[in-house]
């Protein structure tokens, strides 16, 4: 499993690199509140999609709904324990849940630079992409026009959250660890790209008309050296990073759980990509709006965004309360009229056999109520008096049963058939003369 993020890979074959694609592995709660308010803020949604969520009437609600997916799989927990370094003791090890993917689409490609590639086309892209890769997944897309700060740039990006379980296996999604997933994701999006037509972006080549942010002089020598650029890839993991967190202390740890190391010197803030760590960047150069102030508002609005998310949860969770409560009530009131109406079509039916022997009277069957109302007290009362009722009635109509108030022998009226016959002296007790009863 892939816990960091990519942004751009490298073709050495062709000596170029592909469409942006990146994936981060969500494992804490902070970055799955994170990652949902972000998919759910209708303000930057263009446009939506999913797959394999037939079941999730709710679009919103799809944390939920994947979560009762892996629930139901086992994969809410971790697959393996580990050891911890200090104590020795065995822990549960970190477990990804999701995988979140972005396709980044290159601004000179979008329409709103001029490009052929709309909105629809984008997500068109991107549900070719996860129903090619991703069949067996449960999926959901968000479209976003991302903006570019450093030089005022618009792009089209797509937002893909991945449920790990595998509906036809049962199993979690698992593509590998390292350089070998990352060139795996990059090699589908080449191909994709080649079919759809793509402009491919060249290292160290002015890429984009609109996107005027090129490749800096340590960048250019790292290419011509042979290396894969990072600056860029560290570039758009602290602006990430600085979008989900909602402080410092969060920030430092999603990097970290990236591949990027971070520290303080001097009071700025430096990263560096642990599968080169020769330089070191700081992260206000590497972004203006990375700055001390520029991060203090990014988490206050990511602070204010999970509470809106909160909140926005509470209230379709009380409307979801309300809901089954409307539906319990009504389900109860249709299950008391249902017994009402068998209660008196038995009292008609059992009336005309009277003078039969109890034993051949049927007794009064009642349909079983659902579980949500089984317990209520009042359908509990009625069910008790209908059957009360029933009794009394095969009672009454029986032949081999004493009606109430009648003596042995004694008719049920003058002019009525014989009711009571008189009970059998063996079934009568005997007197206990041991008492001196009489």
């Amino acid at each position: 499993m892939a816990g960091r993020n990519e942004i751009t890979f490298r073709n050495r074959r062709e000596e170029k690199e592909i469409t942006i694609i990146k994936q981060t592995g969500v494992q804490s709660s902070g970055h799955m509140k994170n990652l949902r308010g972000y998919i759910n803020d209708d303000r930057k949604v263009i446009l939506r999609d999913s797959l394999n969520m037939d079941g999730c009437t709710n679009p919103m609600r799809w944390a939920h709904h994947m979560w009762m997916t892996r629930e139901a799989y086992g994969h809410n927990k971790a697959a393996r324990r580990i050891r911890d370094k200090k104590t020795g003791e065995l822990k549960e090890a970190k477990n990804t849940v999701l995988f979140h993917q972005i396709l980044g689409f290159n601004p000179d490609e979008c329409d709103l630079n001029g490009g052929r590639l709309s909105p629809e086309a984008c997500m068109r892209y991107a549900k070719e992409y996860v129903g090619k890769h991703y069949p067996n997944q449960q999926i959901v897309m968000a479209l976003h026009n991302e903006y570019c700060k450093a030089d005022k740039t618009h792009r089209y990006a797509v937002h893909i959250v991945i449920n790990r379980t595998d509906l036809s296996t049962g199993k979690r999604l698992d593509e590998g660890r390292g350089k070998s997933a990352k060139v795996k994701r990059a090699s589908r999006i080449r191909d994709l790209d080649h079919e759809w037509g793509l402009k491919q972006v060249v290292e160290g080549e002015r890429n984009s008309s609109v996107h005027k942010k090129q490749p800096s002089r340590i960048e250019k020598e790292l290419a011509a050296r042979g290396i894969d650029s990072y600056k860029t890839n560290l570039r758009e993991l602290c602006r990430i990073a600085a979008g989900e967190a909602e402080n410092i202390y969060d920030y430092r740890e999603l990097l970290e759980s990236w591949g990027v190391n971070t520290e303080f010197r001097n009071g700025r803030m430096y990263v560096t990509d642990t599968d080169n760590d020769r330089y070191a960047f700081s992260v206000a150069k590497l972004d203006a709006d990375l700055g001390r102030k520029g991060l203090e508002a990014a988490f206050t609005a990511n602070v204010a965004k999970s509470i809106r998310a909160d909140g926005e949860a509470a209230v379709a969770g009380k409307r979801d309360i309300e809901q089954k409560r409307e539906l319990a009530a009504e389900a109860k009131s249709k299950y008391l009229a249902q017994i009402r109406s068998v209660y008196q079509k038995y009292r008609k039916e059992i009336r005309g056999m009277e003078g039969m022997e109890i034993a051949d009277i049927p007794k009064l069957k009642l349909p079983r109520p659902d579980s949500d109302i089984a317990d209520d007290s009042e359908v509990k009362r009625l069910i008790l008096a209908c059957w009360r009722g029933a009794d009394e009635l095969r009672a009454e109509v029986s032949s081999t049963v004493m009606p109430k108030g009648k003596k042995n022998g004694g008719n049920a009226g003058s002019g009525g058939s014989q009711r009571a016959q008189q009970v059998p002296a063996q079934e009568r007790p005997e007197p206990n003369k041991e008492n001196g009863e009489r």
